[in-house]
């Protein structure tokens, strides 16, 4: 499929599923080009120290991704379990996105530990 059949087609979505596409896209080109080119890339803080690309939020394992996620999900609270999904997903859709896997881990994890709780649709924070 050629570039400009996927123009041809993009121009009969709507804004929202053009917008929807162009995330994915940008997704897609990231885990691309950090594929095609695995080098260490230095990543320059706000504080001008610099740091390896290692050490962005996408590849905090284990503890280190639960607390960023508890971090950013007290100021938010998103209130549905897809919101939750969805915010979740957000916060590393500029470091080349997370597995869905991945999303339901971290919803586990902050389940069992007790800083929210999911009834049916709706998710409600004991902080």
């Amino acid at each position: 499929m050629s570039y400009e059949v996927i123009k041809i087609a993009a121009d009969k979505l709507t804004y929202r599923e053009k917008m929807k596409l162009a995330q994915y896209l940008i997704q897609a080109a990231i885990k691309e080009e950090e594929t095609l080119n695995p080098t260490e890339r230095l990543v320059t803080s706000s504080n001008g120290h610099q740091n390896k690309a290692a050490e962005t939020k996408k590849d905090l394992k284990g503890r280190e991704l639960i607390s960023y996620a508890k971090e950013r999900l007290a100021k938010s609270k998103p209130g549905k379990h897809q919101s939750l999904k969805n915010f979740i997903g957000a916060m590393f859709q500029f470091q080349g996105g997370i597995e869905d896997s991945r999303i339901d881990d971290i919803v586990n994890s902050l389940e069992k530990e007790g800083f929210l709780t999911i009834s049916g649709s709706k998710v409600n924070y004991s902080h």
